[in-house]
């Protein structure tokens, strides 16, 4: 009999650590609770088109202010490299945007979308650093940091399960 009490304390102990792995349960949806970091989020966003092609002129993205962006279907775009992961998405859409990166440091790309994100330079593909849902129960998606010097640089979407994505770039704190 006491062989059973020494079992449940031994379980006990793990069960918070994977309660903490367990996904939010949101009641609804808000971006009234975004952090202030990622609060232009739910600024007026700026509707565009992605780009075909990394020779097609691209909308930009800029800093601070959102944009409603249209993909394409993947089998009419041409991405510059291929993706650092390939995602099989039913109707996937991709595209490409440019974004000028004005001081170098950490910079944020956010997306509505689980779409995935490379960021493409003259030397190639840049390593993110780090990437994260951040903040959960809102529109926003995914984040994803890039370390960028100053400069203009490709952004390549790929995987988008449909047409529609909303993007912010922002500053890391």
């Amino acid at each position: 009999m006491r062989l059973r009490p020494f079992l449940l304390l031994v379980a006990l102990p793990g069960a918070p650590a994977a309660a903490q792995h367990a996904p939010v349960a949101c009641v609804s949806v808000s971006d009234s609770n975004l952090p202030e970091a990622l609060a232009a989020w739910s600024k007026p966003p700026t509707p565009a088109r992605a780009a075909p092609a990394a020779g097609a002129a691209q909308p930009e993205l800029v800093p601070d202010q959102p944009l409603d962006l249209q993909l394409r279907p993947a089998a009419e775009v041409t991405l510059p490299n291929p993706p650092g992961q390939v995602r099989k998405a039913d109707n996937a859409h991709a595209g490409l945007v440019s974004v000028r990166i004005p001081a170098e440091g950490r910079w944020r790309i956010a997306a509505s979308a689980p779409v995935w994100i490379d960021v493409i330079g003259p030397a190639g593909p840049v390593a993110s650093t780090a990437h994260g849902r951040m903040a959960p129960c809102t529109s926003l998606r995914k984040v994803v940091e890039f370390p960028l010097p100053a400069g203009t640089w490709l952004v390549q979407l790929s995987g988008n399960p449909g047409p529609d994505l909303r993007l912010m770039l922002s500053r890391a704190p």
